[in-house]
């Protein structure tokens, strides 16, 4: 089984292999020119100073040309991932097998069909979660300075930090597996599965957006209401870097800021990713429902 199943989708583990290799060689290149350019600025310093009060210009031009169009490809990358590798990677598993009739030896050996597939899924699933784990480990090392001064609550950096990316693949793969049996047509198994993909993917950023259930509300005391004081401010009017201001209203000499802290990031990951999970697996667990029940 181990050596069928690398023979059936070795094409798709080599062009996993070579964009890791793409992305990786971006990310060191971009990681270690943001790193020097954070030390170079005085960030670190600024930072253990006074966190971050003292140097909002530093910050600002360090975001803006981090944050912008030199990232672009990888934030690219990361929002077509999940949807457009799930489907390659998914739709083929059973829905070649369908379309070209081979179900008809593989499924009639010794192996029983459930098996078979459950044995697949296995192998395909655990080499996915490397590869999006890589993936994530290797982006995440190349923004961390980044992160330090600027927002990751929103996307594109929440999509492949945590452990969202990996939770998203899999969701898009168990998509793609269950329209391959449904349709037992890969082509159209690879579009249907894109398509479905996108509604976890809408759900996932309702779900995890800035909703009024993990915000906070905070009033600050100042004179004047804080006339200095926006949704923009460096840092934010939190005092904490990271925190997403969302509104601020003025209350005679003080305001009241409603944000999102920055702590709340790995709740909304689990949220994020525990969504993303429950599809995929419903999806795959259908698929092998469906397998075991009929094939004719």
């Amino acid at each position: 089984m181990i050596w069928v199943t690398w023979r059936q989708h070795r094409t798709q583990a080599l062009i996993c292999l070579g964009l890791f290799c793409a992305i990786s060689i971006f990310a060191v290149a971009l990681g270690t020119w943001m790193r020097a350019t954070f030390s170079t600025d005085g960030l670190g310093t600024c930072l253990a100073r006074s966190g971050g009060a003292g140097c909002p210009a530093a910050i600002n031009s360090f975001v803006t040309k981090f944050n912008g169009g030199v990232t672009l490809p990888v934030n690219l990358l990361t929002f077509v991932i999940p949807g457009y590798l799930g489907a390659i990677v998914g739709a083929p598993l059973l829905g070649q097998e369908l379309e070209r009739g081979t179900w008809q030896l593989a499924w009639s050996q010794t192996v029983p069909r459930t098996r078979w597939l459950v044995t697949k899924l296995a192998l395909v699933t655990g080499g996915l979660v490397v590869f999006a784990a890589a993936i994530t480990l290797v982006l995440t090392w190349a923004r961390s300075p980044l992160d330090r001064v600027s927002i990751r609550m929103q996307p594109p950096p929440f999509n492949f930090e945590g452990v969202s990316l990996v939770c998203a693949l899999l969701c898009a793969f168990g998509l793609a597996v269950l329209a391959g049996l449904l349709l037992r047509n890969t082509i159209g198994a690879m579009v249907a599965g894109y398509i479905a993909w996108e509604v976890p993917f809408g759900l996932v950023t309702l779900i995890s957006g800035p909703l009024h259930m993990f915000t906070s509300t905070v009033r600050l005391p100042c004179a004047d209401g804080c006339p200095g004081a926006s949704t923009n401010s460096v840092p934010p009017v939190t005092g904490n870097l990271g925190d997403l201001v969302l509104d601020i209203t003025r209350s005679g000499n003080s305001i009241v800021v409603n944000y999102l802290p920055a702590s709340r990031f790995w709740t909304l990951q689990l949220i994020a990713g525990g969504t993303y999970l429950a599809i995929g697996a419903a999806a795959l667990a259908t698929a092998v429902w469906l397998l075991h029940r009929r094939t004719t």
